[in-house]
């Protein structure tokens, strides 16, 4: 008989090897928390425990699923709903797990449920759909590639690109983020000094192309499940319009940079999160596969 259970910290462990269990078999291998970063979200003050659902058949945790109240958006409360990690052989309690967490939200005040998935997560899609999140959008799209893509024997690192050394060029980065992001100076300063704090900065550069200044830097997944040779790899290509026949030159250069710098440090595998999505054919044309992310919504 299963059972369903609410958060409990003695659970952490077996949730962990419930999702690393259920992930292997993906197509595309997740980001998740560790340990010591759901311990730290979880003690934060507004934590709900029955926010958490875990499925158990005897001692044995076959299904877990999350979820939280966020904002309010337009006058409207919205909930969201995470990706459910099911045992194999147990998918017959899906529905019910998937139930509970949403009448959960619903008790809670949430009036929509927002989640996101990517085709190769399983059958994430499927369920989210059978549950009535009709409403789908196109968020962005993922890549992870070998660094010997892009790396070369006979590297020579192009003048467009300047190497920026953190924490010393750190308001130079700052600069930059805040003018493309639109955010507040005090978040980007935030984000990037706790990137520093915890050494996760593995290289950081800028390319400069005909006055323009395109960014990037590599970071290592300190707060995920560690996966050997696996390095973030983020980068915003600033680019004019009418300069977009630069474009792949530009991600070329530096990515090509960042790339050498990985393979320097020991990593293999490169994750990058495009949210151009307008120009992921110009990604595609640089031997990149890009898979999409989709968001999608539940109206209560």
């Amino acid at each position: 008989m299963i059972e369903f259970r609410n958060y409990d910290e003695l659970l952490l462990d077996d949730q962990i090897d419930l999702i690393k269990d259920v992930i292997k078999d993906w197509n595309w291998v997740i980001w998740y928390p560790n340990k010591a970063s759901l311990t730290e979200s979880y003690s934060r003050v507004g934590f709900s425990p029955e926010t958490r659902h875990y499925a158990f058949d005897g001692d044995k945790m076959v299904g877990f699923l999350s979820s939280t109240i966020e904002r309010e958006i337009e006058g409207v409360s919205f909930g969201s709903l995470h990706i459910p990690f099911i045992r194999k052989g147990y998918e017959h309690i899906e529905e019910e797990l998937v139930k509970k967490t949403i009448e959960t939200l619903k008790s809670k005040g949430a009036q929509a449920i927002r989640s996101f998935a990517m085709p190769g997560w399983g059958n994430t899609i499927q369920i989210l759909e059978k549950h009535g999140f009709k409403e789908k959008k196109l968020l962005s799209y993922a890549t992870m590639f070998s660094v010997d893509l892009l790396v070369k024997d006979d590297y020579k690192k192009s003048e467009n690109i300047e190497e920026l050394d953190l924490p010393r060029d750190k308001q130079k980065l700052i600069k930059l983020v805040v003018k493309e992001s639109k955010q507040p100076k005090e978040v980007v300063e935030r984000y990037l000094n706790n990137l520093i704090w915890d050494d996760a900065i593995v290289a950081c550069t800028i390319v400069y192309k005909r006055g323009d200044a395109s960014f990037g830097y590599l970071a290592k997944g300190l707060r995920y499940l560690d996966i050997p040779g696996r390095i973030f790899l983020s980068f915003v290509p600033v680019v004019k319009k009418e300069a977009m026949p630069l474009f792949k030159e530009i991600i070329e250069e530096g990515f090509g940079f960042l790339a050498q710098k990985a393979k320097e440090a020991g990593y293999n595998t490169l994750w990058y999160e495009a949210r151009d999505i307008e120009n992921v054919e110009l990604y595609e044309e640089l031997g990149l596969k890009m898979e999409p992310t989709f968001g999608f919504t539940l109206r209560i």
